[in-house]
């Protein structure tokens, strides 16, 4: 018998090798035995949802989506729900970074992410692969007209525990900074993670966090692998999810998530 009704997946160091493919053919035969089974397959990311919708293009209306480490839920193609910053911290967020030029921000908003024309070069490159859907503006002083999800920040690497202290003991309860690895980190609510928007998704089909089982390897993990009924950190995950989670699974460059779903499914 299967131990689960869910599965749920974190992407960049989990379900994507590091060059950020995957095995398209055994994920499609799985995808196929888990919709027989009426499993429901969730990608749990920090990442914007138009990223992650493009890793699975062809399939992508068959699955859910907990984006932005849960603060978007798209549920077979449409909007389930979503949480927000309100727009007055946002520009109390924008007003503090503004005083620190070593902090370069990307606001990601529900319609885009948000860049200034003024910031780093080797950010802006790095951020149009993981924010697909971006505008470039002149500055963060007039925010557009949106939904604001999170801030993604770049850091010096030196700075990244020292700015998140910071930032977390002056707006604590408000906003909450989490770094997954040094040199960046990103702003969210105290309140949402991954677990948190997985509970939601779970609920609008009956279900519980008792019937997910996720797949995790980095910070922004631990609350989803803690709360999943069963849970597997990879191989290469850091030590403080691999002691969490209840199994480990096969390196991310191996295809660990396919090689264990493999295993329950075909």
């Amino acid at each position: 018998m299967i131990p689960f009704k869910a599965v749920a997946i974190d992407m960049d160091g989990t379900f994507l090798r590091d060059d950020k493919s995957y095995d398209k053919k055994l994920f499609s035969e799985l995808l196929n035995k888990m919709k027989e089974r009426d499993i429901h397959f969730i990608v749990a990311s920090g990442n914007q949802f138009e990223r992650t919708r493009l890793d699975f293009t062809e399939y992508w209306k068959d699955m859910s989506f907990v984006a932005e480490n849960g603060m978007y839920l798209v549920d077979d193609g449409k909007d389930l729900s979503y949480e927000q910053l309100d727009r007055s911290l946002v520009e109390e967020l924008v007003e503090f970074m503004a005083q620190r030029p070593e902090l370069t921000p990307a606001l990601c908003g529900k319609e885009n992410a948000y860049l200034e024309k003024n910031s780093d070069s080797k950010f802006v490159k790095m951020m149009k692969y993981y924010l697909p859907k971006h505008k470039i503006v002149d500055s963060f002083e007039q925010l557009p007209d949106d939904v604001f999800f999170k801030f993604t920040v770049d850091v010096p690497k030196e700075k990244t525990l020292s700015t998140v202290d910071e930032i977390n003991k002056k707006f604590v309860g408000r906003i909450f900074a989490t770094s997954s690895g040094f040199g960046n980190f990103d702003l969210i609510l105290p309140h949402v993670n991954k677990a948190v928007g997985l509970e939601k998704m779970l609920a609008s089909r009956n279900l519980t966090l008792d019937d997910l089982v996720a797949f995790g390897d980095g910070g922004n993990d631990l609350e989803m692998l803690k709360a999943a009924g069963l849970s597997y950190a990879m191989e290469n995950g850091s030590d403080e999810v691999r002691k969490v989670a209840d199994k480990i699974a096969p390196n991310n460059n191996d295809s660990g998530v396919l090689k264990v779903l493999a295993d329950y499914l075909m």
